[in-house]
């Protein structure tokens, strides 16, 4: 990931909620809770409870569903919680994204 990207906008990005089948419970719910809140610690309503009930729920999605689609949406969290926690903590801090929107979308001029 580039230096000026939200490890937290781009695990909210990955919505997987639309993928859902729907038949397990953990994948169909699960992944619409991950999705609400990693947008309220995007947009500044989270809290630091918020983190923990990311890694449970994390916890209770991954190898409980039909297919890997929950895992798949589960593991960027994790990861994430575990190499950029200080990220999370920022928007907490923040109250919000302390990222550039605008620069985390530009392209690199060299090597184009």
């Amino acid at each position: 990931m580039r230096q000026h990207v939200s490890s937290v906008r781009y695990c909210a990005g990955l919505n997987f909620t639309h993928e859902s089948c729907g038949k397990c419970t953990p994948c169909r719910e699960g992944t619409w809770w991950l999705v609400q809140i990693l947008k309220d610690l995007e947009s500044g309503k989270g809290t630091e409870a918020d983190l923990d009930k990311l890694i449970d729920l994390c916890d209770n999605i991954m190898g409980r569903s039909f297919c890997a689609l929950a895992d798949g949406a589960a593991s960027p969290i994790v990861s994430s919680l575990k190499y950029f926690r200080s990220e999370y903590m920022d928007h907490l801090r923040n109250g919000g994204c302390p990222f550039d929107p605008h620069a985390s979308t530009l392209f690199d001029k060299a090597g184009v």
